[in-house]
């Protein structure tokens, strides 16, 4: 098991994209957008899609993810990690929940270009919607999160109750929000905490992993991707390099 993780500095966000098809109303520079709806995401019209990452010079990932898609349960991704002509690292996986599948690589890596390659043949919707995805590192802090976070989450629902007082309900959305206790953050990390705080504070999506070193099937369960917020950091030991503070995380939706 793993500190927790948070990835937040998304090369999505600046490396240059190109997909291997896409539609002209949804092309893949639209996964730079933070909301997670379908319409504002990158459509491939086939049931295999391709995304490829190039920067101009190398920079550190471990995560590799695509959240709020439409991928079925048996979806599978692979990704390639290479430095100039070297593969540098390769992961694939199969499965997808919550609408988003992922890979960690066991130690942070250096890399130029990321190749995603996504296949669900299951799917008969007869293209495939990626409305969000993370590439880049995660920051760990040096002691883990508390037992007293929690997971929840928000409901979208309209209910109308008759004159017999039968109920009917229309399910709109649902939001996983995870409640992120820390009760020992050090100097550091409260200071690279702020950090993420204000990067979030413009709209941009932080990417949350209980236990990086997870399973890749409990990782899809677990991990969140969404706005974050915070609560003040408090010093509750006195003198001693320990903070404590309460972190909000919401789903992107």
């Amino acid at each position: 098991m793993e500190n927790c993780g948070f990835g937040w500095q998304n090369r999505i966000l600046d490396a240059d994209l190109a997909a291997s098809a896409q539609i002209d109303a949804q092309p893949v520079e639209n996964l730079r957008n933070p909301a997670g709806a379908a319409s504002l995401g990158w459509r491939c019209p086939r049931n295999v899609a391709g995304l490829t990452l190039r920067l101009p010079q190398a920079a550190a990932f471990r995560v590799f993810s695509l959240h709020r898609t439409n991928l079925m349960p048996t979806a599978a991704l692979s990704v390639s990690a290479r430095l100039g002509d070297a593969t540098v690292w390769e992961g694939a996986t199969q499965g997808c929940a919550n609408g988003q599948i992922l890979l960690v690589s066991p130690e942070p890596l250096q890399a130029d270009t990321v190749n995603f390659s996504i296949t669900d043949a299951d799917n008969t919707d007869g293209f495939l919607s990626i409305p969000l995805a993370y590439a880049g590192p995660i920051w760990q802090p040096v002691r883990n999160y508390s037992t007293d976070s929690t997971a929840g989450r928000n409901l979208g629902s309209d209910t109308a109750t008759s004159l017999s007082g039968v109920q009917f309900t229309e399910n709109r959305w649902i939001q996983r929000t995870l409640k992120i206790a820390h009760q020992s953050l050090s100097d550091a990390d409260a200071l690279q905490l702020e950090q993420i705080l204000r990067a979030s504070a413009t709209g941009q999506n932080t990417l949350f992993l209980p236990d990086p070193a997870a399973a890749p099937a409990v990782l899809m369960q677990k991990a969140l991707l969404g706005r974050l917020s915070g609560d003040d950091v408090s010093n509750p030991f006195g003198v001693a390099d320990r903070h404590a503070a309460t972190l909000t995380l919401m789903e992107s939706l």
